[in-house]
């Protein structure tokens, strides 16, 4: 077998995982590593920034996690500084072009209401930056307007949360937060004093003296709805699937999958039995469960699928399964509530 992946899976995972046993032990797996091309990358923290810039920060904690209002302060000052830093840098280049090519910057915030107070920081004094916020719930029309070309002798300002920072690559972006799958970000500043994205990514103070860092992504087995994979197992009759589960990669936990089987009898997708001796027996599949295996739609919106049939009103039940499978078809534009609510 040959594993083609990603830099930012972790391998000895998966090494370990497909080592093949021998009489002696285990036949390791081997890995190769191709490098890409690297860029330069030069690093700045907060502890950096404090002879540039007038700030004192308030002890932090990473139980009541807050961005202070000095900090977007900070940050925008910390941009406003990038005009002199490239004039500098085509000097000492010798390019003495009277365009002054802005480089875009990638600003990581924990969520949609920092966004909306770092854009009017931005947005309500400096009129030549164009700020597009990036976040679950833009609309498509604003995820589009990131990757337009810069209008000349302009700064794009992208307001992001980790969202920019797994699945999207902005192709012009000098300056943001260093990630640690991101090799074209080549000038890296830190602006702000805690950057909380979950287990899913890290913890981390912007700081050189305090810097801790969580890498325990959670598999889809370990975060996602069960309840599809129980079934397909039950299907397949291969086994128990408490068995076959514990044997994946990044297997769940026990209680999940108990707790998942218990749900899908509520549905009626498996048999209920008598449980002996504290063990939860799985159950068969019933017809239910039989179709609910086919459809490529949550457990419960297949079920009322499935009655929409049974009581003649197929139809109108696809429709309104079709709409809760997918994000809201009801745009909000960023800042326009009001005439989104119209």
């Amino acid at each position: 077998q040959i594993i083609l992946m990603s830099a930012s899976i972790n391998s000895k995972e998966l090494a370990d995982y497909f080592a093949l046993p021998v009489h002696i032990g285990l036949n390791p797996v081997r890995i190769f590593e191709v490098e890409g091309r690297p860029f330069a990358v030069q690093e700045y923290y907060l502890d950096d920034l404090k002879d540039i810039f007038d700030f004192q920060l308030s002890p932090q904690s990473l139980e009541d996690p807050v961005i202070e209002n000095k900090m977007y302060q900070v940050a925008v000052s910390l941009i406003q500084s990038f005009d002199e830093f490239e004039k500098r840098s085509n000097r000492e280049k010798k390019n003495f072009s009277d365009t002054l090519e802005r480089g875009s910057v990638l600003v990581f915030l924990p969520g949609l209401g920092e966004i909306r107070h770092m854009h009017s920081c931005l947005s309500d004094k400096y009129k030549r930056w164009q700020v597009y916020p990036l976040h679950a719930c833009a609309t498509l029309e604003e995820q589009s307007n990131v990757f337009l070309a810069t209008v000349p002798g302009y700064r794009k300002v992208i307001l992001a949360t980790n969202v920019a920072e797994s699945s999207v690559t902005v192709p012009d972006v000098k300056y943001g937060k260093l990630s640690e799958s991101c090799n074209s970000v080549y000038t890296v500043f830190v602006i702000f004093s805690i950057l909380v994205l979950g287990l899913v990514s890290r913890i981390c103070y912007c700081s050189k003296h305090c810097c801790w860092s969580s890498n325990n992504a959670l598999s889809s087995l370990q975060h996602g709805p069960l309840g599809a994979t129980v079934l397909k197992l039950k299907k397949l009759d291969i086994g128990k699937p408490k068995a076959l589960l514990a044997t994946a990669l990044s297997p769940p936990s026990v209680g999940d999958i108990e707790r998942t089987i218990v749900q899908l009898k509520e549905l009626g997708a498996l048999t209920t039995c008598v449980q002996t001796e504290g063990n939860l027996h799985d159950g068969e599949l019933t017809f239910l469960g039989v179709v609910l295996t086919q459809l490529p739609v949550d457990l419960h919106l297949g079920k009322l699928i499935v009655l929409g049939h049974v009581f003649g009103c197929l139809e109108e039940c696809l429709i309104i399964a079709a709409a809760l499978s997918l994000r809201s078809f009801f745009a909000v534009p960023f800042k326009k509530h009001v005439d989104a609510h119209r």
